[in-house]
């Protein structure tokens, strides 16, 4: 009874066993299963949410720095820009010096330049000195290069001059070209040529040899420009066919594109002998 009791008790624990197995087999599925799928329908994209989230505001992070950083660039080239603005300007301010210190025998009043239209630049510019600073008509204007021009017309803090670049055919120069350090030829400053960037001269002693690269100044013959003053330097000599004298074409001296500052020149006057 014993033995057939234990065999029972035995029998019936390895059936509870094998029924038990497939049972949590089931179960340990059945809880796979919906782990999946609750991962792959909420804690998934739950997380890629995250993360995208996380990288776009990062991005936007990004994407400030990045701006900030630019716009500190694009200060650093402003600066850069004021700062050659303000050494060119040293640097011409240097040149006004100089020439007032060496310009013995004129005097000379500096000037800025306030207006110079695109419709007119080769024509007349405005400065910022008129009658109130002793500005008067006729009197001759200059850069630290050269002749540039004459006032023809004054306000009270300002003035109006025309350009020897002008095309105005009645703005002729008296000049004389430095043959030698003693001796010169007298020429009249007709025009200017904008297609060869020079003035157009011509010489009233065709016996004078006019050579390349020798120096034209003012001569002081016509009254308004002072005797002395550099004009530019002769390019070529043309000959006129049936015509007395000669064409000369002169390079500029000043630079009648770029310049902030100019001289109005005031010279003593000569007195007439009775």
């Amino acid at each position: 009874m014993i033995l057939i009791a234990v065999v029972m008790a035995v029998t019936f624990l390895l059936n509870v066993v094998k029924v038990a197995q497939p049972v949590a087999g089931a179960q340990a599925a059945g809880y796979g299963f919906f782990a999946m799928l609750r991962y792959a329908l909420i804690e998934n994209p739950i997380e890629s949410l995250k993360n995208v989230t996380n990288d776009i505001a990062t991005f936007y992070k990004l994407k400030q720095e990045n701006d900030y950083y630019r716009s500190q660039l694009e200060m650093l080239a402003l600066y850069k820009a004021e700062l050659e603005e303000a050494y060119r300007q040293i640097a011409q301010l240097k040149e006004v010096a100089g020439i007032k210190t060496a310009a013995n025998e004129y005097t000379l009043s500096s000037a800025k330049v306030i207006y110079r239209s695109f419709d007119t630049f080769n024509h007349a510019l405005v400065i910022n000195q008129g009658s109130a600073e002793g500005i008067k008509i006729n009197q001759a204007v200059i850069t630290t290069k050269g002749l540039i021009g004459k006032v023809i017309e004054v306000f009270d803090h300002s003035a109006i001059v025309r350009l020897l670049t002008t095309q105005d055919v009645q703005n002729k120069v008296s000049v004389k070209i430095q043959l030698s350090p003693s001796t010169s030829a007298e020429a009249v400053l007709e025009r200017y040529d904008p297609n060869r960037n020079a003035f157009v001269l011509q010489l009233l002693d065709t016996n004078s040899a006019v050579l390349k690269d020798m120096t034209v100044i003012s001569s002081g013959l016509g009254g308004v420009f002072p005797a002395g003053l550099l004009v530019g330097t002769v390019t070529e000599v043309e000959q006129l066919v049936n015509a007395i004298g000669m064409k000369i074409y002169v390079s500029p001296a000043a630079n009648f594109r770029s310049f902030d500052y100019v001289f109005v020149v005031d010279y003593p006057q000569e007195v007439p002998l009775p």
